[in-house]
């Protein structure tokens, strides 16, 4: 009987461990298609709203995933702190303190560190270059994203099966 409940146990946490990395590949083109409705949002917001950016980031991060909002909340948060952050500045500290609630790879990190260099810093024109620049390269990694998805989701998932059926057989 407790060769039975422990081979149960093995299975089950191979198995799990397989989902949770399957679901890694499932959530990342998700953020990445959030992250560009979020820029779409805030391309509107400053292009035709003509919007100062503080409170562009609070209507958009109203109106987006919970995620992406608490980012771009926090982003707000630390431009009108007294400490007296750049939006750059604020972006990137946002950025790293969530980097670990985010499933992207550093990559889709590259793009969005490089889009919040410029945030802040220029004309209306400039920003709008600058988040139409950015959302074209995450459709291209969320594009990637997907491939990488369909190719590995149902592998994860198979290969934590397998590995808790092969380390029972083992283990008898």
């Amino acid at each position: 009987m407790l060769k039975l409940v422990g081979s149960a146990l093995v299975i089950f946490s191979c198995t799990m461990i397989g989902f949770i990395m399957a679901g890694y590949y499932q959530h990342r083109p998700k953020t990445l298609r959030n992250f560009q409705t979020a820029f779409s949002m805030l391309e509107t917001e400053i292009n035709y709203g003509q919007t100062p950016l503080p409170e562009a980031l609070e209507r958009v991060g109203n109106r987006c995933d919970p995620i992406i909002s608490s980012f771009l909340k926090r982003v707000r948060e630390l431009l009108l702190s007294l400490e007296g952050y750049t939006a750059s500045e604020a972006w990137e500290i946002s950025l790293n303190e969530l980097r670990s609630q985010m499933p992207l790879n550093d990559s889709d990190f590259e793009i969005l560190i490089s889009f919040g260099k410029y945030l802040g810093s220029s004309d209306k024109e400039d920003q709008v270059r600058n988040l139409k620049m950015a959302m074209s390269q995450l459709k291209q990694q969320e594009n990637l994203a997907v491939e990488e998805k369909n190719k590995n989701e149902k592998l994860w998932k198979y290969l934590g099966v397998l590995t808790g059926l092969t380390l029972v057989l083992l283990l008898y």
